[in-house]
């Protein structure tokens, strides 16, 4: 039985493995351009795009130490907790970004047909996320709180969840999703039957149905436990096989860097889906014996 220990400790791997990875990225012209991307089109930053060179090293440190402070076997729960607002923050940061011009697909008519935004859209999760792993490192500044934080984080994780399934799910039943998504389902050994049999709008198609299903299934968070863990196992699945596109597609590495260890953007996408996966856990964990949704 997974146990919200056990959860916890795959939690602090994923948050420390993408926030490694990720600020290690930043110091490569990888990190940079991602960097320069979103700072040129955000509503608010725009202005400081010239320094995305420095903007992507200062990033880096943040997640490192950030990394560093979630995964190290500290003696006491405060650092941590440290290293957890820091995830947190970053989160609710990354959110803003839903307001640069990239974020919506022009060609199908720009909002709500998102685009580059899917991947923003996974920091909703990864905030609940941050919530709910601090919410065991008791301290004195929190101790009157943190208890409660535990249980309002899960309906922020559910959100993100949902939202993620829900919109991706339907983003496949147009054209520009499926062209997105021909090169990962060609070079993978589970989809690459499907494209020749089917075409890859049906593929596409069906991809999508099954994401759709999955976030229907997921509301049964607020009122069928049964179909509440259906809907994270379809999760589990899910977020299992995308980061398995890490392994088969070769898109997922820069080829200017030379390849695996260094993420492309591809890559950045998909890593993201650790922390999903450490999401679902998490959600999981809360419905067993040890958890607060176990009567519910």
């Amino acid at each position: 039985m997974l146990t919200p220990g056990s959860a916890l400790v795959f939690a602090r791997f994923a948050m420390a493995v993408m926030f490694a990875w990720f600020g290690v990225m930043n110091f490569t012209p990888v990190g940079t351009g991602i960097t320069e991307s979103w700072l040129s089109n955000h509503a608010f930053l725009s202005g400081v795009a010239n320094q995305s060179a420095s903007a992507a090293r200062a990033l880096g440190i943040y997640q490192l130490v950030a990394a560093a402070l979630i995964a190290a076997p500290l003696p006491g729960a405060g650092l941590r907790r440290i290293g957890f607002g820091m995830f947190g923050l970053y989160a609710a940061i990354a959110l803003t970004l839903m307001l640069t011009n990239p974020v919506w697909l022009e060609a199908e008519g720009g909002f709500p047909a998102i685009g580059s935004g899917q991947g923003i859209l996974k920091y909703i999760a990864m905030l609940g996320l941050a919530l709910w792993a601090g919410s065991f490192e008791n301290s004195r500044m929190f101790s009157s709180r943190y208890s409660d934080m535990r249980l309002w984080s899960q309906p922020v994780m559910w959100a993100g969840l949902f939202l993620v399934l829900l919109w991706i799910g339907g983003m496949k039943f147009t054209a520009s999703e499926a062209a997105g998504i021909e090169p990962l389902v060609t070079t993978h050994l589970i989809f690459s039957w499907m494209t020749p049999l089917m075409g890859l709008q049906n593929t596409s198609y069906v991809i999508g149905v099954i994401e759709l299903v999955t976030a229907l299934a997921l509301t049964g968070f607020w009122f069928h436990r049964g179909a509440y863990r259906a809907g994270l196992f379809l999760s589990a699945i899910t977020f299992v096989l995308t980061l398995s596109f890490l392994v088969s597609f070769s898109g997922s590495w820069s080829a200017d860097l030379g390849g695996f260890p260094a993420l492309g953007r591809s890559g950045h996408f998909l890593l993201k889906d650790l922390p999903l996966l450490a999401v679902v856990l998490a959600l999981w964990a809360e419905t067993g014996p040890e958890g607060t949704r176990r009567g519910r």
